[in-house]
């Protein structure tokens, strides 16, 4: 089965304040605050780092935490942007297959969100991470036999490398293309992803970069391969200056979202997978 990878929005970028929020010269709670962005605003997406957002807000360029910003999702179909989180309310838009929309909070089974400048809801089943129909696989095998769910799907990646994580077991498997096509498994790893707060993104990414390491006054990771936006395969914890492991936790869902592996499997995807190839993960 073939996934048509999802174009990308010259608004990629964009996305929503929560609620009123401090602009900060650095990652850090301790930072000094260059402004209060008002709850509502529209912020410009510099970069994204897990837990800390490099924004631009009225010219203003700083550093906001990422749990007070509106989340991106996609429409895996056409949908209708409602006034009210019901059926029978009146249509604000019709929102077509794979666009992109910044979710403000979910009401039940409805998202509140904007598209294109506009707010309203949208039935939370059209939505996805990655703009794919949630039931485009058969998942039968997922838990139980990551070599036979990847190639029974036919899971097609740009390059010779493709990545899947399963959330349930916290495994991160690395498959190579081998003979007559297939996928052969070269690793499986354990892996540490999102805590029920901050949940690790499901659905079919394509890596799209690398940063040497990341992080905080508190703390650090090395080798982040980007999966999307701020979701990285990174290291395990360093502290602040990258000289000592702080924490080495694997196979628990605590993290902000990003999968975490040992040092060397983290340095391993970073030194060898290229940009665009296939990431799975469910």
């Amino acid at each position: 089965m073939h996934r048509k990878k999802r174009q990308q929005n010259p608004n990629e970028s964009e996305k929503y304040t929560l609620a009123n929020l401090n602009l900060r010269d650095e990652k850090s709670t301790q930072g000094n605050i260059i402004t209060v962005i008002p709850a509502g605003s529209k912020v410009q997406v510099i970069d994204a780092a897990e837990d800390w957002y490099e924004v631009v807000y009225n010219g203003q360029r700083g550093f906001v935490y990422n749990e007070y910003l509106s989340k991106t999702q996609y429409t895996w179909t056409d949908a209708i942007l409602r006034s009210y989180p019901d059926s029978a309310s009146n249509p604000v838009a019709i929102v077509p297959a794979k666009s992109r929309v910044q979710v403000l909070d979910v009401n039940g089974d409805w998202s509140r969100v904007i598209y294109d400048d506009k707010e309203g809801y949208i039935f939370n089943v059209f939505l996805s991470n990655d703009g794919m129909d949630p039931g485009g696989y058969d998942f039968t095998y997922f838990d139980t036999d990551m070599v036979k769910f990847v190639n029974d799907n036919n899971i097609k990646s740009p390059t010779t490398n493709l990545i899947t994580t399963n959330l349930k077991n916290r495994l991160t498997y690395v498959f190579k293309k081998g003979e007559n096509n297939q996928w052969e498994l070269l690793y499986r790893w354990s892996s540490t992803v999102g805590k029920p707060s901050t949940p690790t993104i499901t659905g079919t990414f394509y890596i799209t970069g690398r940063k040497p390491y990341f992080g905080s006054d508190t703390y650090r990771v090395k080798y982040a391969t980007r999966i999307k936006g701020s979701y990285y395969y990174h290291s395990i914890l360093f502290n602040a200056e990258g000289t000592e492991i702080i924490n080495d936790t694997l196979g628990e869902a605590l993290s902000h979202g990003c999968i975490r592996l040992a040092v060397e499997n983290a340095q391993w995807i970073y030194d060898n997978v290229l940009d665009t190839t296939t990431v799975v993960i469910y």
